[in-house]
């Protein structure tokens, strides 16, 4: 098996790092394709209009100027144009995404890069992930949740999105399929040091969980998994409209 493997953390991020040990047991064929620095909140944005330099590091590893998706698409068009990866992995994401949190994430936007052309992708993330010792569940449960997800891999344009339980819930109990929670309610914005200047601090969130969500398996002490589509259509509206016509023939 071929894998790709990118994050939005960086190329020296630990959790990345330790995604590709993990991986390993798995696969003797891994290449890394991760940004320069840290890409965190990039979503699936692109560079447009400018260059994107990729450094060959050796030994199959690639720093990318550009986002996590950037890293995804040279992977796949250039890098591994000519054998592509049967498998895409992005993480170990430094910090939960889950609930509200998905769309803002370039661990998940390089998963879905990889899903929307038909190649199987799986998102990880530690849940308070921010010093190497808070990554113990990841190491724990990664390999059978890893084990897991490959018996069980997504159809086209849909990826699997793992959360790991953070440090403090304890031995980790499980692996539980989760929908998405809903837990942002509002933005706290800091004044710059310069004038009308501003920095996004973080969410202000709802501690508040729904039953079977994906921070509430997190909070249990589960690996919290959840298939996430490029069909963002919410069919269940689409009895609400009809066609309208503007032609007046």
């Amino acid at each position: 098996m071929r894998i790709l493997i990118s994050n939005d953390d960086g190329i020296d991020a630990f959790g990345l790092s330790l995604l590709a040990d993990l991986m390993r047991p798995f696969s003797n064929d891994i290449t890394i394709i991760a940004p320069m620095d840290n890409r965190s909140g990039t979503g699936r944005s692109l560079s447009l209009k400018q260059d994107i330099h990729l450094a060959d590091l050796g030994q199959g590893r690639y720093a990318c100027s550009g986002t996590p998706a950037d890293c995804v698409m040279l992977g796949l068009n250039v890098v591994m144009k000519d054998a592509p990866p049967d498998l895409v992995v992005s993480g170990i994401n430094h910090g939960m995404n889950a609930a509200d949190d998905i769309g803002y994430s370039g661990t998940i936007g390089a998963a879905f890069e990889a899903a929307i052309m038909g190649i199987p992708a799986i998102a990880f993330s530690q849940h308070h992930g921010d010093q190497e010792a808070d990554f113990g569940p990841a190491r724990e449960a990664g390999p059978e949740t890893i084990a897991y997800c490959l018996a069980h891999l997504p159809d086209r344009r849909t990826i699997l999105n793992i959360n790991f339980p953070a440090l403090s819930a304890g031995r980790v109990r499980g692996i539980r399929p989760t929908f998405t929670d809903i837990h942002k309610a509002g933005d706290i914005i800091y004044d710059a040091e310069v004038p009308h200047h501003y920095r996004i601090g973080p969410l202000q969130i709802d501690d508040e969980m729904q039953k079977g969500s994906d921070r509430a398996a997190l909070d249990d002490g589960y690996v919290s998994l959840t298939p996430l589509k490029m069909d963002h259509t919410d069919h269940s509206q689409m009895a609400r409209f009809s066609s309208l016509s503007f032609d007046k023939g």
